[in-house]
């Protein structure tokens, strides 16, 4: 198997939306997304010629993908990922003692994600929050491929 770009991985994971599938070709380290909808499709045996192009292109991954299920790995989805437990986290690696009470309160109650993002700006952090959160995504695929055997690079 060839590597897998471990930065392409920690972006599948983080990027992933719900109803589409990312996976990695373990024989050629690329990763390949497609739907549920596809894959549905192909395990009821849906008739596909009547579709666009690209939807038809989509399909036919979907079928190579079921054929050769040992061939693909998935890659977790962010529901694996506790954002918020990933913000206090990084409120807690703060070395300014009001931005961390500020952010601690932010992320209390209904908008938190909202008011943390407004809070990030305003304290001039943002940038450290993308690079903890870019940090934390890596750290998860690196763990994801070694538990699945899977050669990454760097």
């Amino acid at each position: 198997m060839n590597q897998v770009d471990i930065r392409e991985v920690a972006d599948a994971i983080e990027l992933q939306v719900e109803g589409n599938l990312a996976l990695i070709d373990k024989i050629d380290g690329k990763i390949v997304n497609v739907t549920d909808e596809a894959i549905e499709d192909v395990e009821e045996e849906e008739d596909f010629d009547h579709l666009q192009e690209w939807e038809r292109e989509e399909r036919h991954l979907a079928q190579h993908i079921l054929e050769n299920k040992t061939r693909y790995a998935q890659v977790p989805d962010c529901s694996d990922v506790d954002e918020y437990q990933l913000m206090e986290s990084f409120i807690d690696s703060l070395q300014d003692d009001q931005a961390r009470n500020d952010l601690s309160k932010a992320i209390r109650g209904k908008g938190a994600f909202r008011r943390f993002k407004d809070q990030i700006v305003t304290y001039g952090v943002a940038d450290q929050w993308y690079d903890y959160q870019s940090t934390y995504y890596r750290a998860l695929a690196i763990e994801w491929c070694e538990d699945n055997d899977i050669p990454y690079k760097e």
